[in-house]
């Protein structure tokens, strides 16, 4: 997953983004960390509590399909969460800056991280 972790690094390093993690939802571990966010790994790690959240009550939302995305806004950021595999459920979590973060751009890197996630090799 070598590639994984140089798209995330990327992914963290666009303008308006402070962090990002890829982290495991069912065991809550970041597999892969990059950004300039100091707690970073620990706030991925607590973040995918949020995923799970839709995990315990998926049932209730069936009828949109598989969650695709999450966002929690805050003050002055925001926390997004992306899924990159169903199978192991792999989460990427970002910390950003609410005003200054570029979706639009930022977006087609995320959809490369997904493919390369899909490519590896399982752990």
């Amino acid at each position: 997953m070598q590639q994984a972790e140089y798209l995330i690094a990327e992914l963290a390093s666009f303008d308006g983004v402070q962090a990002c993690a890829l982290v495991d939802a069912d065991t809550g571990m970041a597999w892969y960390h990059a950004g300039d966010l100091a707690d970073r790994e620990e706030i991925a790690e607590a973040a995918v509590e949020f995923w799970r959240v839709h995990g315990r009550l998926q049932q209730q939302f069936s009828r949109f399909g598989p969650l695709a995305s999450a966002a929690y806004s805050f003050d002055t950021h925001v926390i997004g969460l992306f899924s990159c595999s169903v199978q192991p459920p792999l989460v990427l979590v970002c910390v950003a800056d609410k005003a200054r973060a570029a979706w639009a751009r930022w977006r087609p890197v995320m959809e490369r991280l997904k493919q390369a996630v899909a490519e590896a090799p399982r752990r």
